[in-house]
């Protein structure tokens, strides 16, 4: 049995909820999460959010994202350096969480979670690193000034072959760069996209900075990629859900990033009799 290590503040009860404008928040139904290595080894039981409570969160990153971007690059730096290093130093216990509700091997999800704590602090270090380009115009007297600046409100759909690192390496310079995140992990790993998110809670960030949506992609997947207040959607997953999330997002013409039916090879051997 894998213990979980709370923090001051942190209730034990509100972590298998959503966390939505700041707060944890059960939904109108639950999914079991069951160890697919032992089935009888029940994980927990995480919520399932509703329309409501996406418009919700949608509303609540819009406000958030005002604040956010205008805030300090310290402020930023040391918000993704505290998540980074709490995962690292953390990854024993969240890699046995990981491989617990995954079916992953244990080394395989320690190393998973604390390369994404350093997805979190090599883009904190990022924030502080500013990128920009100076000319002449043609036109005399004028000069061209490009600067990076957010995009807003990011919606982020991870899968669940690598539920925290993949998750990490989207959410992290989304919040580096000045823009609020919904996130919608995959349903089959509830308990990594909980414990990551109860990290990036306990941060001074703005209430509604960041929110995690579980939930069906049919509903939660498919509003997120409908909704005109989202401003850039990030997507890992198979090609016919990509697609349908690129046809979604083209009437609000919303930035896509897509990354979609990925294949490793696989070797056969039989041994000859």
């Amino acid at each position: 049995m894998t213990v979980i290590q709370f923090f001051p503040g942190t209730r034990m009860s509100n972590l298998n909820q959503n966390y939505i404008a700041g707060e944890w928040l059960a939904g109108n139904s639950e999914i079991v999460n069951i160890n697919p290595s032992d089935l009888s080894d029940t994980v927990g039981r995480y919520a399932q959010a509703d329309g409501a409570q996406l418009l919700r969160a949608l509303d609540a990153a819009r406000a958030a994202q005002r604040e956010w971007g205008e805030a300090g690059l310290e402020r930023r730096y040391n918000v993704l350096m505290a998540i980074g290093n709490e995962m690292i130093a953390r990854s024993d216990e969240l890699g046995t969480l990981l491989a617990r509700e995954e079916g992953k091997i244990q080394p395989e999800g320690k190393g998973e979670v604390y390369r994404a704590g350093q997805f979190f602090t090599y883009y904190a270090a990022e924030t502080l690193r500013q990128i920009g380009d100076n000319a002449d115009s043609v036109r005399p007297g004028i000069e061209v000034d490009v600067r990076r600046e957010p995009v807003g409100t990011v919606a982020i759909i991870s899968p669940w072959n690598f539920p925290v690192a993949t998750a990490a390496w989207k959410i992290a310079p989304a919040l580096a760069f000045g823009n609020a995140v919904i996130w919608k992990p995959a349903n089959l790993v509830p308990a990594s996209a909980v414990a990551l998110a109860e990290i990036i809670s306990r941060q001074d960030i703005p209430p509604g900075l960041f929110n995690l949506v579980m939930g069906s992609g049919g509903v939660v997947g498919q509003a997120l990629a409908e909704s005109s207040q989202i401003n850039a959607i990030s997507f890992t997953g198979s090609v016919p859900v990509g697609r349908g999330i690129a046809q979604a997002a083209v009437t609000n013409f919303t930035k896509v990033q897509l990354e979609m039916g990925s294949k490793n090879a696989l070797a056969v051997a039989s041994a000859s009799s």
